[in-house]
C-alpha cells in the first residue's frame, strides 16, 4: 500500500504518508479507517512529496464524492498538506473538494512549516 496512516486519539491527530503510486482503493482503505476510529474532526497532516497517483479521472471523482459525504458524517479537523507544487497542481479537484467543508486547510512545500501551522489549529470536537 502507498499510503500510509497513523491515527493518534490522545493527540487527536492523523499523519497520512504517500510513498510511491497511491491507488484509489488505497485511498479509500484510508477514509474507511478515519471513519471507523472516528477521526474525521482530527487534525491531519497528508505528505505527497514522495508519492504519486495512480488513479484514472474516474477514480478522482469517487475520491471527491467520498470527501464531500464526509463533511455530512462530522465536522472536519484542519488539513495540511505538504507537495511539490506540480503535486499541489495536481491535487487541486481533491482540494478543493476537501475545502469545502468548514475547517482550515493550507498547501505547504515543506513538512516542518506545516507541522507547525497545524499544531497550532484548534482541535475540533465531533
Amino acid at each position: 500500500m502507498a499510503l500510509n496512516w497513523t491515527i493518534d486519539s490522545r493527540l487527536r491527530t492523523v499523519d497520512i504518508i504517500a510513498d510511491g503510486e497511491v491507488s484509489a482503493a488505497d485511498a479509500m482503505a484510508f477514509f474507511d479507517a478515519i471513519e471507523g476510529a472516528a477521526a474525521l474532526p482530527y487534525n491531519k497532516l497528508l505528505d505527497c512529496t514522495h508519492g504519486s497517483s495512480a488513479m484514472t479521472p474516474e477514480d478522482l471523482m469517487s475520491i471527491v464524492a467520498r470527501i464531500r459525504a464526509q463533511h455530512g458524517l462530522s465536522i472536519m479537523g484542519a488539513l495540511a498538506v505538504v507537495a511539490t507544487p506540480e503535486q499541489a497542481r495536481l491535487l487541486a479537484r481533491l482540494l478543493g473538494a476537501a475545502a469545502v467543508a468548514d475547517r482550515p486547510l493550507k498547501v505547504f512545500e515543506e513538512l516542518r512549516p506545516a507541522r507547525r501551522w497545524l499544531g497550532a489549529q484548534p482541535r475540533r470536537q465531533s
